[in-house]
């Protein structure tokens, strides 16, 4: 099982620089880049992909752009180890808003 996580600008016309973004990324050391705005974490299961969607109800990760974001999905193993937990915290401030836990209906 998973937890999924996702981060969205205020309005889907707002963006965040995808660059600055694959660039915190790469800096901190602990992701490897996988080509289109995909990371995978070095050490745990913590996939983060970045989008610039039409939709933030309905998106793909073909939905890549390498200029502009406004839609970040990440991933993360059901038990949330520390270094994930201490991953969105950082990422949290980094990107100026908070990360939110999908949650389903059932």
């Amino acid at each position: 099982m998973y937890r999924y996580y996702y981060a969205t600008t205020d309005c889907i016309s707002n963006t965040w620089s995808t660059k600055d973004i694959e660039m915190y990324l790469l800096n901190r050391g602990d992701f490897a880049y996988g080509g289109m705005g995909a990371f995978k974490h070095n050490m745990i299961f913590l996939p983060v992909q970045l989008m610039l969607v039409k939709d933030y109800d309905s998106w793909s990760s073909n939905d890549y752009n390498n200029k502009e974001t406004n839609y970040i999905s990440i991933v993360t193993s059901y038990v949330l180890k520390p270094v994930a937990e201490q991953f969105i915290h950082d990422f949290e401030k980094f990107i100026g808003k908070r990360i939110v836990e999908e949650t389903t209906l059932g």
